[in-house]
């Protein structure tokens, strides 16, 4: 059984799950509408996401004062008052493009507030013992979330007068929730940071091999992550021929399958095959993106989404058990503030690496070639940090025999 900050965790994150997938997917193609470029729109997304991990400094900073529900509740506002910003402010961004950055300015502070509180409650309120039925729950409820999230959407803009008008309703809705998020996030215990915390020495890799695992594998999943994050939904959108209703359908079609994957998955990942379903799945992923660049067309579209829906689930949750695992050793010896903050930089640190690459490309190669060799690039880090995976776990369980 789930202890009550357990569930109180799993109620916040589907909560925000059901608005941060609405704001996300329609906010990116709300904004595409306005720069009709997706190198504009990944120029958008590495302003938000270099703004996380500084997002996670301050948290850090400010935890030994705040308890880490009050930053949680803070984060959540932060974003809320980004969408607000979208709202009395799009109508300016046709002749003012720069002002859609500051979309990615605030709502990255807020996520940088948000994720950094529950990274770490996340590890506070669960034990090795009901980690992977907590992963496994949180991802199942996520999961549902994600299928709520874009039939309300859908059916929001197929009764408004235009796709931008069903917009902008969404973006009403989406505040709502996240208001009822930050209600509940009050909820959970206070728990603080009383203990002192370093940063700039958990950059350095050649002490603890376990640490440079962790921070590796984070570096190269925020590889692949930046393709997801700007890229494959505005490719399903153009494969759709821009119709709001539709790509709704495709996205609520795939978060039902993804629902089953994170139910099935929750209940074959073990400790004896988590590796072995870690590799099929990362390959399962690389065709699935793949597709959907080198098939740009709704059957393109329908593949990368029918297969990462299933795929994904045996993918990130192994990920985070393995490395939610690893950071359990630290917390026995020392505030690992430090570390959720290094690890952090590491993960936007691949997503900003991916983006930059993908914008960079965009100026050497003509498209549609720019965007196959961005895509591939991305795509096969997934491949890479199982294969890294299966490497140091074989070595690591070695010399643990010796």
């Amino acid at each position: 059984m789930l202890n009550r900050n357990e569930k109180l965790l799993v109620l916040i994150n589907a909560i925000y799950f059901i608005a941060a997938t609405m704001s996300a997917v329609f906010v990116n193609v709300y904004l595409y509408a306005f720069t009709g470029s997706i190198y504009s729109m990944t120029a958008y997304a590495m302003v938000r996401f270099t703004m996380i991990p500084l997002g996670f400094y301050v948290a850090g900073i400010i935890s030994r004062k705040w308890s880490l529900s009050t930053i949680l509740t803070t984060g959540l506002i932060i974003i809320i008052s980004a969408l607000g910003y979208l709202l009395m402010f799009n109508h300016l961004f046709t002749n003012n493009i720069l002002l859609i950055y500051g979309v990615g300015l605030i709502i990255g502070s807020g996520e940088g507030l948000y994720w950094f509180s529950i990274v770490k409650l996340n590890l506070k309120v669960s034990t090795r013992e009901t980690r992977a039925k907590f992963i496994s729950t949180m991802g199942i409820f996520n999961a549902a979330s994600t299928i709520v999230a874009p039939f309300v959407a859908t059916m929001i803009v197929r009764l408004s007068n235009s796709d931008t008008e069903g917009y902008i309703r969404i973006f009403w809705i989406v505040i709502v929730l996240q208001m009822l998020a930050a209600f509940v996030s009050t909820r959970v215990e206070n728990f603080f940071e009383t203990k002192s915390y370093t940063v700039w020495d958990k950059l350095n890799l050649k002490e603890d091999g376990q640490w440079r695992y962790v921070m590796t594998s984070h570096f190269i999943f925020g590889l692949r992550d930046s393709m997801l994050i700007v890229m494959t939904g505005i490719l399903i959108y153009n494969a759709t021929g821009g119709k709001g209703s539709l790509y709704g359908d495709l996205l609520t079609g795939f978060a039902v399958l993804n629902l089953i994957a994170n139910t099935i998955a929750s209940r074959v990942i073990q400790r004896n095959n988590r590796i072995q379903i870690y590799f099929y799945g990362a390959l399962l992923l690389f065709t699935s993106t793949m597709m959907l660049v080198l098939v740009p067309n709704l059957i393109g579209a329908i593949y990368f989404g029918l297969v990462n829906a299933l795929a994904i689930p045996f993918v990130s949750n192994t990920f985070n058990i393995i490395m939610m695992n690893a950071m359990q050793d630290y917390t026995e010896h020392e505030n690992i503030t430090g570390r959720v903050i290094a690890k952090e930089f590491a993960l936007n640190g691949g997503r900003l690496l991916g983006m930059a690459m993908t914008i960079a490309l965009s100026f050497i190669l003509p498209e549609p070639y720019s965007l196959i060799v961005a895509v591939t690039f991305c795509s096969v880090a997934i491949v890479v940090l199982v294969v890294y995976a299966k490497n140091y776990h074989t070595k690591r369980d070695a010399f643990k025999q010796v």
